[in-house]
């Protein structure tokens, strides 16, 4: 099966870069779940979205209205945005909220990767990771990390763009190794099922992440349901570690370049 997801994400490779396209053409890139792991500012720093031309949805923090009011951690911080009970609050919190699981995924997969790759540099830079956990996770609260999913949830059913995948791409309750490992599980089907008419739905929107979704899903035709939404996450899973591996190479030498565009 491994083997077969890795062809069969390659073989995507034609669609995500068409997305890519359109999405340089469209709103900013979306602050959710393959937001940079590696922070260019102390995660307390909101950024916004670079303003442009008609309707375009901020999907940082605001500022707050007053800095007297503004909270000491990162942690409270999660907390006042979850507290606003909106959609778009929800979807800057769950944004916070990714780039530490994204880096501890990312942390974990660099540690793992067999000495035979050639990643002395690499590993060099990196060193034993504490930095970058420490900057991106900072306070936050393991119940806080699981909460990211109730509010990911509540963007995408909010529509706001971007959720719906980043949704997706979490897995099953958060749990990615479901789709391979309990195929058969009843809420994993049920769960397949809502991800396949999220995408749809998104897609309708002109929402570019769904676009990219339901093109993959259309590739992928003749696989099963739960093997087609498996592409989806592995695919995006493998390709912001990839990213973050790359990231991190060219942070070998002195930065020449700005690094807070999210990947594709």
């Amino acid at each position: 099966m491994k083997t077969r997801l890795n062809a069969v994400v390659s073989s995507a490779a034609a669609v995500v870069a068409l997305a890519i396209g359109l999405s340089l053409q469209s709103d900013p890139p979306r602050a959710g779940a393959r937001a940079e792991a590696w922070p260019d500012a102390p995660p307390t720093q909101p950024r916004t979205a670079t303003a442009r031309p008609g309707p375009a949805l901020q999907l940082s923090p605001a500022p707050l209205p007053d800095a007297a009011e503004a909270p000491a951690s990162l942690a409270a911080k999660v907390e006042q945005l979850a507290s606003r009970d909106t959609p778009r609050d929800a979807y800057a919190a769950f944004a916070l909220l990714a780039r530490c699981v994204r880096a501890r995924e990312f942390d974990a997969y660099l540690k793992s990767l067999p000495m035979e790759r050639g990643l002395d540099a690499q590993r060099s830079v990196y060193g034993d990771g504490q930095r970058l956990l420490s900057e991106v996770c900072s306070d936050l609260s393991m119940a806080q990390l699981v909460a990211r999913i109730d509010l990911v949830e509540k963007a995408a059913r909010g529509g706001v763009p971007g959720a719906a995948s980043a949704w997706i791409e979490q897995g099953p309750f958060g749990d990615k190794s479901a789709l391979e490992q309990r195929p058969d599980d009843p809420l994993v089907i049920e769960w397949v099922k809502q991800a396949i008419a999220r995408i749809y739905s998104a897609a309708k929107t002109d929402d570019i992440d769904a676009i990219v979704q339901f093109g993959m899903l259309s590739l992928n035709w003749e696989l099963s349901d739960i093997d087609r939404v498996n592409v989806l996450v592995h695919s995006a899973t493998q390709r912001d570690l990839e990213d973050q591996l790359l990231r991190l190479a060219r942070r070998e030498g002195p930065p020449t370049e700005p690094r807070n565009r999210a990947p594709p």
